[in-house]
């Protein structure tokens, strides 16, 4: 029952925006309006991409953050809150459950490689001519594309901690003005009765 209690309560948190996306989907995949030879450079394009490596690349990022999303959700639902009780009471039991709920996220997420690619060649083909795909390519297997390529993994990781960075710079400031100006805007107007 408690088994049944979780999977239920995972499924309603990992899947309920599904619908709302695939309502919303109004990329070209979804119209069909593909022309096959571009599909088909498309593909050859991705292949040269390393899509899979990217997509790890963000995954493994996002993991922990939707490991501890769902423990956060668990624990306001009365129907898991039992078993992630028993499971806090052991020795690192947290920890065990978000690594395995990050290492369940990875698997699904590498499930879903196969359509993933299939819909970015399909947007790539909806985007570029075959001429352009086939000259992409043809960058992409030249000396500086292939450098292009090895290189980039290594780039969006330096770009991400940069990024990284900035953003922790931002949020700062951007929390210390909020605050201020909450206690101006609004604890100022109900400091004032209301005539």
């Amino acid at each position: 029952m408690v088994r049944v209690a979780v999977s239920a309560a995972l499924a309603g948190l990992c899947f309920a925006g599904a619908a709302d996306a695939q309502t919303k989907d109004i990329s070209v995949a979804a119209t069909g309006a593909v022309d096959a030879d571009r599909l088909a450079s498309a593909k050859v394009l991705i292949g040269l991409m390393n899509l899979d490596g990217t997509l790890d690349r963000m995954y493994v990022q996002l993991a922990p953050v939707f490991a501890k999303s769902i423990v956060g959700a668990l624990s306001g639902d009365t129907t898991t809150q039992p078993v992630l009780a028993a499971i806090r009471a052991k020795p690192d039991g947290e920890t065990k459950l978000e690594s395995i709920l990050a290492q369940e996220f990875m698997a699904s997420m590498h499930a879903q490689y196969p359509a993933m690619k299939d819909a970015v060649a399909e947007e790539y083909a909806a985007a570029f001519t075959k001429g352009e795909l086939d000259a992409i390519v043809a960058f992409y297997r030249s000396g500086p594309g292939a450098k292009a390529l090895r290189l980039m993994p290594e780039l969006q990781v330096k770009m991400a901690l940069r990024g990284q960075a900035l953003g922790r710079n931002a949020g700062e400031q951007a929390g210390r003005r909020a605050m201020e100006r909450a206690a101006s805007e609004i604890l100022a107007l109900n400091t004032h009765p209301k005539a």
